[in-house]
């Protein structure tokens, strides 16, 4: 497990039953095995690390998958401060080491439960319960936790503390959950970028390719919005409930609480749109609940407008590109030198972008002029080395019996290009490696190897035992005749015997207490034959108690008196149940005449010590 341990750091979260992790390797130095520790996700021995050595990083891995099949997702990248990993006194690589992109997939069918709602119903606490009983519900302050409402309840139900990846926010918001917290999207599709928009719509761009027309009406009570296709939202007198509307070419949000609204949309429309308002109260019908609005809260509206509008092209709009490209820094180039201190640049790419997915595509596609300079980092500063460097050891020199094997080892210097030199072994530090060992040929050797035998597959009578028999030689090369058997025939009678009970007796008193007893006897299974190799501490109990209707002391005949006492002990010459006598005292039985009988000198001494302590 050495290696796993340096892939991931895992920590137990208190209150949680599992362990978590976020991927990350624990730093450089942990310890992993024994003179082992941790370097760039590695399990390795205890070698030198170059000392005042800074951390760089490796290369992007990857996109993962997306973490949805429908509609907006997540997925992740990852690198790794191992380029070269940081010395002691060195600094760490800065900046995150796994960054998280939004990725777009086809809009999910109509119909289909929304991702929250999807958690809920396949949450194992509610598996026995029909899917359409249960239904997300959103908490503000906590809206990457995953709160769950079954049917006729009000109060949700917390069902776990992390939504997946992937999950909006809110029902109306943009924001997608990663790692339980609510994530804001860059407009160039990273999560947790600050890349922001302008006004006119364009990715970290300068707000000067448009202009901004807005207003105000003073004096509404509602509004709608309508395209010259009919499309519409709020019209024929009804509300429509919030959500995406396909309007004008382009997606249009729609978003209430109380009699707040707002609407609004990325754009560009393709088709002329129409904003519509209400300047009288009027009535709105909202599942078959009516909606008078009796305040005046007016309407703001703003939208832009690109620089070159002129009057010729505002009756029939211009068609605009759906793509926007832009250069970007996809990458890092490797390093120019492997030590000695080199730099990288990243990799400036022409990318296009379509509903936040990124695209690289080429450079051509991309205004030439506004290319940006790469970044420049130093890296591999560390001062390049000799080390030892060790061949394969050769076959041993004898197939059989004893003899030697050889390697190579000779000391190498690093160039800056990565390369090796041989260089003189006293450049190398520490002691040089063996070239040298003895080693034993097998290929003479004809030994059979058997395990120990299995139990005897019959515990009474006989059976069959196995083993493992295995030819050691490593050619395969044993002689058959001399080859030990791995079968033989058993015999085993340690499960022979076993405890036989009768039928308990009845009760040996008409009245009160009494005693039952039952034969037990330990016999052969086979034969029947009686034995002694039964388990002591497994025989079943050959007495017990019973308890009859309270006796009449009247008419209780038994019930031993002063005379009866004195006329027993004298005629008593030993007890008749020596085994079972002490049972008979125990149970407080003497007291009646016909056990007194059978055990009268154990009663006897009973009564002796019951007679001396009233006195």
């Amino acid at each position: 497990l050495q290696h796993l341990m340096c892939a991931g750091l895992w920590c137990l979260v208190e209150g949680d039953t599992s362990c978590k992790t976020k991927l990350d390797p624990p730093l450089d130095g942990t310890e992993c095995g024994a003179d082992k520790w941790c370097r760039a996700g590695e399990c390795v021995s205890k070698t030198p690390i170059p000392e005042h050595v800074d951390g760089d990083w490796s290369m992007w891995s990857q996109w993962s998958m997306c973490s949805r099949t429908c509609g907006t997702g997540v997925r992740f990248r990852q690198r790794k401060c191992d380029n070269p990993p940081p010395g002691p006194g060195g600094k760490n690589c800065r900046g995150a080491s796994v960054e998280h992109t939004v990725c777009e997939n086809l809009p999910c069918p109509k119909g289909v439960p929304s991702f929250r709602d999807q958690q809920c119903q396949a949450h194992d606490r509610y598996t026995n319960k029909k899917k359409s009983l249960l239904t997300a519900v959103v908490v503000d302050d906590k809206p990457c936790e995953l709160f769950c409402s079954p049917l006729g309840k009000d109060s949700p139900v917390l069902v776990t503390d992390r939504v997946l990846d992937g999950t909006p926010c809110g029902p109306y918001e943009t924001d997608l959950c990663v790692h339980g917290k609510c994530q804001k999207i860059g407009c160039d599709g990273i999560i947790g970028s600050a890349a922001k928009e302008d006004r006119c719509g364009i990715c970290s761009g300068d707000g000067k390719t448009c202009k901004v027309v807005k207003g105000d009406f003073n004096h509404t009570k509602g509004m709608a919005l309508k395209d010259s296709s009919k499309r519409s939202i709020n019209s024929d007198w009804k509300i429509e409930l919030p959500g995406e509307f396909q309007i004008a070419g382009t997606t249009v949000r729609y978003v209430r609480r109380g009699l707040w609204e707002k609407i609004s949309a990325k754009g560009p429309t393709k088709i002329p749109l129409h904003l519509m308002c209400a300047v009288t109260a009027f009535l709105f019908l909202l599942n078959q609940v009516l909606l008078f609005h009796d305040q005046n809260y007016g309407i703001h509206y703003e939208y832009t407008i690109p620089v070159n509008y002129t009057a010729e092209n505002r009756s029939e709009p211009e068609k605009q590109q759906d793509s926007l490209y832009i250069w970007t820094h996809s990458g890092w180039e490797g390093c120019s030198v492997q030590c000695g201190g080199g730099e990288r640049k990243t990799i400036v790419s022409c990318t296009r972008i379509i509903n936040k997915t990124m695209t690289l595509v080429n450079d051509s596609d991309c205004q030439r002029v506004n290319r940006p300079e790469p970044q420049v980092r130093k890296c591999n500063t560390h001062p390049c080395q000799s080390r030892w460097v060790t061949g394969h050891w050769s076959p041993c020199s004898a197939t059989c019996e004893k003899g030697v094997q050889h390697r190579e080892v000779t000391c190498v210097y690093q160039l800056q290009n990565g390369t090796y030199v041989n260089t003189r072994d006293l450049y190398c530090l520490g002691n040089k490696p063996t070239t040298v060992q003895s080693c034993e040929g097998r290929d003479c050797l004809s030994i059979w190897e058997a395990s120990e035998w299995s139990k005897c597959s019959a515990d009474c009578g006989k059976g069959i035992q196995k083993r493992t028999v295995t030819c050691t030689n490593s050619q395969g090369k044993c002689d058959a005749a001399t080859r030990p058997r791995d079968e033989e025939e058993c015999e085993d009678h340690t499960g022979c015997y076993e405890w036989k009970t009768g039928d308990w007796s009845k009760c040996s008193s008409t009245c009160g207490k009494g005693l039952q007893s039952r034969v037990v006897q330990c016999m052969h299974k086979v034969t029947g034959r009686h034995g002694n190799e039964c388990p002591v501490l497994s025989k079943p109990a050959a007495y017990r108690q019973c308890h009859q209707e309270v006796c009449n002391e009247k008419i209780n005949v038994n019930t031993i008196t002063s005379p009866r006492l004195a006329a027993l002990t004298y005629k008593c010459t030993g007890d008749q149940w020596t085994v079972y006598c002490r049972v008979i005292r125990e149970k407080n039985l003497c007291q009646d005449m016909r056990w007194y009988q059978r055990c009268c000198q154990t009663c006897r001494d009973f009564y002796a010590n019951k007679m001396q302590q009233k006195s």
